[in-house]
Formats: structure tokens, sequence, C-alpha cells
């Protein structure tokens, strides 16, 4: 399943439903590319989640906030809109959080 995470506020329920199956993949796009920053409040949550599944993030919704690859936590993949089109096509299940 493809997970597709667009919106704020995140919950904590959200993360415990990620990362349960390791074929999964999140992609976060939108206005929740803000949760991925480095040294804020869901930091530890989204490590735990790259523990156990990919984690990708849309590249323009993170140049669009003045977001750098520096800022957000490590182990994210950073794609293009390409890239987001792939990963469709690679889950046939998708969920969208909002």
């Amino acid at each position: 399943m493809l997970h597709i995470i667009s919106k704020v506020p995140l919950t904590a329920p959200l993360f415990d439903r990620l990362g349960t199956h390791a074929s999964d993949s999140v992609i976060v796009i939108g206005d929740a590319v803000i949760t991925l920053m480095r040294h804020g409040e869901w930091a530890n949550y989204w490590d735990a989640v790259l523990a156990n599944m990919n984690v990708s993030v849309l590249a323009v919704d993170l140049a669009l906030r003045g977001i750098g690859e520096s800022d957000i936590v490590s182990g994210l993949n950073i794609v293009d809109y390409s890239g987001f089109v792939d990963l469709t096509v690679d889950h046939s299940v998708m969920h969208s959080w909002h």
C-alpha cells in the first residue's frame, strides 16, 4: 500500500498504522512536509517509520516551503513528480491521509 500524507496536523494513531507492513511505502506531500523537520515535534515518529519502510517526499513541496535536505530527518527519498508516479505504479492500493 502507498500511504499519501498531505495535511497537518498529524496524529499519533497515524504513525501507529505506518510501518506495520514492510511492503508499504509512504509519500509526504503538500503541507505535511513540514512534519519532516529534523528537530521538529514529529521527528522521532518519522525515525521509527523510516526504520521499517520506504518514505519519500515530493521535492517541489520542500522547495516551495524553503526546506532543504539538511533540514529534514535523514533516510528520506526525495522524489520529483515522475518518482511519485513510479510509487503509484509500484503500489496498486493507495490510501490518502488527510
